[in-house]
């Protein structure tokens, strides 16, 4: 087991700092902080898949 390159914090990271961590890492998993506590991980496939739904609808 090893630690993780980064962490999400919930509260503060906007979703341009959340990408950039994604970026600079080369991580496909990024464990989420709230208040502190882990919370769970997000992906990176799941935030590019969401993405690219809220630009189907967006341009629909």
């Amino acid at each position: 087991m090893h630690n993780p390159p980064e962490h999400i914090y919930y509260e503060t990271d906007s979703m341009k700092v959340v990408m950039k961590k994604f970026q600079d890492t080369g991580a496909w998993n990024l464990p989420v902080i709230k208040e502190g506590i882990y919370y769970g991980f997000v992906s990176k496939s799941k935030l590019l898949t969401a993405y690219r739904r809220e630009l189907i609808n967006f341009t629909s």
